[in-house]
């Protein structure tokens, strides 16, 4: 589909990359508001003057400077029907809090401070009556550090929640189910994991391959998502429907009916200039456009006269407006030619179906010699590949054979696994002047607590090679790399074997479930590498120890000496104690998890979880160490919270002199005092230094400050996932309102019982 271009724009400004939206921002129009490179918040409000021969001029450009605001991260638009029927409202976050601006009125409605929080992305949602939550109700939601919060038009709190990383992406899924309507909040963070909430409680969890940079709802339960390494595609709630990957980065998403199929498309904007338009159902191009810049910011919608057209930004200031409605003949004609190309692909694909179905007929009745006198390539027809995981004994990986059943000689092997090899592929080709062999060997590093499908695709050697050097069969299969892949298994017997190193491990969870040990060892044989399977005799108890072959997790490294001290500190206790993990089961359904990993616990507690189909578990934990560092964190963050306030009213006091000074030194020249004059501008340099010097304090105590409170939120988060289902909500909140009345105690207390 081709798009017509109505009309350039250029502006003088260069726009930072994501942050534009569009809203009705002026009483009389839809208007661009953007940020530009120097961190100004700028509303454009052009002339537009419309001739009779369908020629569009613009007469002058208008630009609304918002308020001052610095480090701003996200803009967004929204209407508060509490505050404005008519008009959209500006939404501005900066890493420091939110703003909410009245550009007609020019007046900010609030400002929220976030210390705990800052804000990387923004999404506005207005609730209706229908729905069951927030009833009528505009929020926005703000993802920042390792947390996300829900406000209302008067800034008032009205959700709450932790994730594992910083929040990147935000979008809301409406749809009717069961005859309700639901609104579930799509959240994306750069543990390269997509979780979908529904009122605080997280009811799916998506891995991907990378940082998840964008999300756009596309109707129903249908969402895109854009990743850092350049991936974008449609999931159908946690059923991927597609995917691509680029080697350009995708900027903004738009969701918009190009083709009138009744589906919206996902429109990319990239960071090469190009603009693209995909099916919802399959990825297919149906609209693209190339520009000379960097995408900033797009938009669909009415603009200045103009109905229904595609506004795009870039990043060296160009708006460029393309017109996306077509007329039906236009678009029957665009579907027939679909259709009729769709045939005459599925008419070849028969055709050489057909076409094989008789070689392997005629085939059948050949003998071996007159195979071999044909000079054709075959293989036997029984030939498979093979596939075997093994926990290195040596090394902390896997080590994954593949073999043909029958001897068959392979030439190369390729595999496909997400997560698991850096480019998501892996080939194994031996060079010509080695003899080739029928098995393969490669060992892999799975980076995380993930079950993943390793893809095998390996050209098999014809017995009978003819003069096509070039010809292989191609051999197929899948191996499914369990979750739990990088423990090796040290003992059934563990109370006999390791008695010592049992009584070391002071860490671990303990919880209730209505099931035999005969059902955790069939969870067990599933998730783990094993050299046999588990059994376990009735009436008995289940006992196994396990060694983590990964490493200890690796914080990263932060400005602060004192962090990375406590830090090191808890990641040295971890990386000398030996690297165990102890699992017991007894016939009352009693289940005691040991290891110092959190993360590991929290992992295992979710996964025996979704295995007995449990939707409600509470637990006691303990991890002493941990809750030691935890308690530094907290005291750590609240000290250069404190020193933060210092340094900025400081910056006050500075700022007050400044301006002093200068009125001063201006009445001083006016007079010809330049005496005087000199000595002025010798204390507003001094005091301007002291002001920058007190502003550089500031960023630095802020950044600690963020990363303390990242390591509290992802242990928080790590600690609510040793429960399930309202339980697991009910320590979030407990935990919230323990970090707000600076209650460490309790926070412990909250963290072991659950319960405060």
């Amino acid at each position: 589909m081709n798009a017509e271009n109505v009309f350039c724009d250029k502006i003088s400004f260069k726009i930072f990359p994501g942050l534009v939206c569009f809203g009705r921002l002026t009483s009389d129009h839809h208007v661009l508001a953007f940020v530009t490179s120097s961190d100004k918040v700028y509303i454009y409000n052009p002339k537009f003057y419309h001739s009779s021969d369908g020629i569009t001029k613009i007469l002058s450009q208008d630009f609304i400077k918002c308020s001052n605001i610095h480090s701003v991260c996200a803009i967004h638009t929204g209407k508060f029907e509490n505050i404005s029927n008519q008009n959209d409202l500006l939404i501005i976050g900066s890493k420091y809090g939110i703003l909410i601006y009245d550009s007609i009125n020019n007046v900010d409605i609030f400002w929220k401070e976030l210390k705990n929080n800052g804000v990387n992305t923004i999404f506005y949602k207005h609730f209706d009556e229908q729905y069951k939550y927030y009833k009528d109700t505009d929020i926005i939601f703000i993802g920042g550090h390792c947390s996300l919060i829900g406000l209302n038009y008067s800034a008032k709190e009205l959700f709450w929640t932790v994730t594992s990383d910083r929040i990147s992406a935000i979008t809301c899924l409406s749809y009717e189910n069961d005859e309700e309507y639901l609104n579930d909040i799509v959240v994306g963070s750069e543990d390269y994991t997509i979780r979908i909430y529904r009122n605080e409680l997280i009811i799916h969890e998506i891995s991907e391959t990378d940082a998840v940079i964008k999300l756009i709802s596309l109707g129903g339960e249908y969402f895109g998502y854009g990743l850092r390494n350049g991936t974008i595609g449609v999931y159908n709630r946690v059923n991927r429907v597609w995917r691509i990957k680029s080697k350009n980065k995708p900027i903004c998403f738009v969701s918009h009916d190009i083709n009138y199929d009744g589906y919206p498309e996902l429109i990319c904007g990239w960071n090469n200039g190009k603009v693209d338009a995909r099916l919802r159902s399959n990825g297919v191009i149906v609209f693209k456009i190339q520009l000379d810049d960097c995408v900033a910011g797009m938009t669909v919608g009415d603009y200045y006269g103009f109905t229904n057209i595609l506004l795009v930004c870039t990043t060296e200031g160009d708006i460029r407006c393309y017109s996306v409605s077509h007329s039906k003949n236009y678009l029957n004609s665009e579907s027939s030619e679909d259709t009729l190309r769709h045939l005459i692909t599925k008419r070849q694909n028969l055709l050489l179906e057909i076409q094989i179905i008789d070689q392997n007929s005629n085939l059948s009745q050949w003998s071996k010699t007159e195979i071999r006198q044909g000079n054709l390539n075959i293989i036997k027809a029984n030939t498979e590949l093979q596939t075997k995981l093994e926990v290195s004994p040596d090394k902390p990986c896997v080590n994954l054979t593949i073999q043909t059943n029958d001897g068959t000689l392979l030439r190369c092997v390729v595999l496909f696994a997400e997560g698991i090899f850096k480019d998501e592929s892996h080939v194994l080709h031996p060079p010509d002047n080695v003899s080739y062999t029928s098995t393969f060997s490669i060992e892999l590093y799975p980076t995380r607590d993930i079950a993943t499908d390793v893809f095998i695709k390996a050209y098999a050697i014809p017995i009978n090679k003819c003069s096509d050097q070039n010809s292989y069969y191609l051999l197929a299969s899948t191996q499914l790399l369990p979750q739990f892949c990088l423990y090796r298994l040290l003992s059934q017997n563990p109370k006999l074997d390791f008695h010592a190193d049992l009584d070391s491990l002071r860490s671990g969870v303990f919880f209730i479930v209505h099931e035999r040990p005969q059902r955790l060892a069939i969870w067990l044989n599933q998730n783990f590498i094993l050299g046999s399977e588990i059994i376990v005799n009735e009436q008995s108890s289940l006992f196994v120890l396990f060694e983590e072959l990964r490493s200890a997790n690796k914080w990263i490294s932060t400005i602060n000496n004192n962090l990375n001290e406590i830090l090191n500190n808890f990641i040295v206790h971890q990386q000398n104690s030996k690297r165990l993990l102890y699992i017991t089961m007894t016939n009352k359904g009693e289940i005691t998890i040991k290891t110092e990993n959190l993360e590991l616990a929290a992992n295992l507690v979710q996964s025996i979880s979704r295995h007995f189909n449990i939707t409600e578990l509470s637990s006691t934990c303990d991890f002493p160490e941990l809750f030691n560092t935890l308690e530094e964190l907290i005291e750590m963050s609240n000290a250069y919270s404190l020193t933060q306030q210092q340094i900025l009213m400081d910056m006050t006091i500075k700022s007050d002199d400044i301006k002093r000074l200068v009125v001063k030194a201006e009445d001083y020249r006016l007079a010809g005092n330049w005496k005087s004059l000199k000595k002025t501008i010798q204390l507003l340099s001094i005091a301007n230094h002291d002001l920058m010097s007190n502003y550089y304090s500031r960023t630095t105590n802020y950044e600690v400050s963020m990363d303390c409170l990242k390591y509290i939120n992802q242990i928080i988060e790590h600690v609510s996932s040793l429960r399930v289902g309202k339980f697991k909500t009910n320590v979030i909140t407990m935990c919230h309102n323990a970090l707000k009345e600076n209650n460490i105690g309790a926070l412990k207390k909250i963290f072991r019982t659950g319960s405060n």
